[in-house]
C-alpha cells in the first residue's frame, strides 16, 4: 500500500497509511496521524501515539531514562519511588493520627473515670443525708442532731445536721454532706400552722 503524505515506513509488509505516520519492522502498522509504529506487527492506531506492539502481543520499553520535565515518559523506579513516598506520607499520617486517637482516648477515658468517681461520692452524700435526717426524725426535743454515713461505688461521706425547733410550728435546719473532694451544705426552715 503506498505510503501517506510525510510518511516513513521501513520493513517488510510495514504500512505506514496516517498523515506523517511511521512504520518501521516487519508487519508494522501506523494507520492514524502523527502515529508510530515500532516493531514486528507493532500497531499505531491512534494519533499523536508510539506503539511497541499490539493487543495480546505487548511489549516492555527497557532502559529508560528518568523523566525529568513533567510530559516525559517515568521509568518504573520512578514509579516505585513515588509510591514508597506516598505509602510512608500515609503511613506517617495515619500513625499520626492514631496516636492523636489514642491520646484522645485515653482523656476521655479519665475523664470518664473522673465523672464515675464523682457520681459515686455525690451518691454516697445523698446516702449519708438521707441517713442523718431519717435517725434525727423520730427525736421529739427542741434540739437535735443527726450524724450519717453513706457509701457508694468505692467512694464515702459524712454527713451531719442540726435542727432547732423554735416552736411547735417553726423549726431551723443546718446540714452538710463531705466526702474525700466533695461537700454540699444545706440550710432549711419549717413553718406549720
Amino acid at each position: 500500500a503506498p505510503a501517506a503524505v510525510n510518511a516513513v515506513v521501513m520493513g517488510d509488509g510495514a504500512v505506514a497509511s496516517g498523515a506523517s505516520a511511521t512504520a518501521i519492522g516487519q508487519g508494522a502498522t501506523a494507520s492514524a496521524a502523527n502515529s508510530v509504529a515500532l516493531g514486528q506487527g507493532s500497531v499505531a492506531d491512534r494519533a499523536d501515539t508510539v506503539s511497541v506492539g499490539s493487543v495480546g502481543n505487548e511489549r516492555q520499553v527497557a532502559n529508560v531514562a528518568a523523566g525529568p520535565q513533567a510530559t516525559d515518559a517515568v521509568n518504573k523506579g520512578q514509579l516505585d519511588g513515588g509510591i514508597a513516598t506516598a505509602n510512608s506520607y500515609t503511613d506517617q499520617r495515619f500513625t499520626s493520627m492514631a496516636d492523636s486517637f489514642d491520646i484522645y482516648k485515653g482523656e476521655i477515658d479519665q475523664r470518664l473515670r473522673h465523672q464515675d468517681r464523682r457520681i459515686d461520692r455525690q451518691g454516697a452524700m445523698s446516702a449519708a443525708m438521707l441517713n442523718m435526717a431519717t435517725s434525727a426524725a423520730g427525736v421529739r426535743t427542741q434540739n437535735r442532731v443527726g450524724v450519717g454515713v453513706g457509701f457508694q461505688g468505692g467512694e464515702s461521706a459524712l454527713s451531719l445536721g442540726y435542727q432547732r425547733a423554735l416552736s411547735e410550728r417553726a423549726t431551723v435546719t443546718l446540714g452538710g454532706a463531705f466526702s474525700s473532694d466533695d461537700s454540699s451544705v444545706g440550710v432549711g426552715a419549717g413553718f406549720g400552722w
